[in-house]
């Protein structure tokens, strides 16, 4: 366990908040008054969301015949849940991305790229289960590290030394706590309840290192620890590259969640398609993909 993480944002004054947007979509997604037409005219306030939300609407990643060219359409087609998750992974990448850090070993492209990928697989195992709605599995899994950023942004220096050790071997969660005193989990704990995310979803980002959770018996919790435990498997690492990292044979339970999300090639294609039509640009976001 690491310091008290809320104390630590209580110092942080440009702290990003959720964008007001991306939280009130959070809300309407569960509210059975909320109609798609109210979801449109929120989304259209904010107009680099509503690009993004078209953009990925028409993408690879949902691979819809029709041409979706409105937000009222992109709400329609996709329905309420499914543009929660975009207006909350667009949102966070948008909110997060604009700070550069001078000799920075830590990629920002590879850790979207490893929350994307656990978003995905968790919001797949959720489906499959039946353990854990898939819309907020796919909230967890792009929220799970966003602790990470945190300490990035308040003790650049410090968490450059953890992301070192972590090409050298040391895991990297072991090697924050080392250097900075804090642990990330805790941190993306503290910054959900800020934002004021429902309690189940920041207790699947608090322990998604915890070992032995399935989701059979842990519902969320369980859905985003084998959806991490299964991305960092494939060395999909959140931020940083290991040369010639050599791959374990998969255990029998992340063997099965694979199986689940169709196989890592294919998961990796979803990840691809979300994350460039996000971004409005490809990224390389993981150097062992071709």
């Amino acid at each position: 366990m690491g310091n008290d993480a809320r104390q630590l944002l209580e110092r942080v004054e440009d702290l990003p908040p959720l964008p007001a947007v991306a939280a009130r979509v959070m809300t309407m997604a569960d509210d059975a008054n909320s109609s798609a037409l109210d979801m449109a005219q929120v989304l259209s306030s904010d107009q680099a969301l509503t690009a993004k939300l078209i953009r990925i609407s028409n993408s690879a990643y949902y691979g819809f015949a029709r041409k979706v060219s409105t937000v009222r359409e992109a709400v329609v087609v996709l329905g309420m849940k499914q543009v929660r998750q975009v207006a909350v992974g667009a949102s966070l990448m948008n909110s997060f991305n604009g700070r550069r850090i001078d000799d920075d070993v830590f990629d920002i492209d590879l850790f979207w790229g490893h929350s994307v990928a656990v978003a995905i697989a968790a919001e797949t195992i959720a489906k499959k289960t039946r353990a854990a709605r898939p819309e907020d599995a796919f909230t967890a899994g792009i929220l799970h590290d966003i602790g990470r950023l945190v300490l990035r942004q308040v003790m650049p220096h410090e968490f450059r030394s953890a992301v070192v050790m972590a090409i050298q071997g040391t895991p990297l969660h072991v090697a924050e706590l080392e250097t900075t005193g804090y642990a990330h989990d805790e941190i993306g704990l503290a910054l959900g309840e800020k934002w004021k995310f429902p309690t189940h979803l920041v207790d699947a980002v608090a322990h998604h290192h915890r070992e032995g959770l399935s989701p059979e018996h842990d519902g969320l919790e369980g859905v985003v620890a084998l959806a991490n435990a299964l991305v960092l498997h494939y060395g999909l690492y959140c931020g940083f590259d290991v040369e010639d990292a050599e791959l374990v044979p998969i255990p029998p339970e992340l063997d099965r969640v694979e199986t689940m999300c169709g196989g890592i090639d294919h998961l990796l294609d979803r990840s691809f398609a979300f994350i460039e039509s996000a971004s409005g640009t490809p990224q390389r976001w993981y150097a062992g993909a071709a």
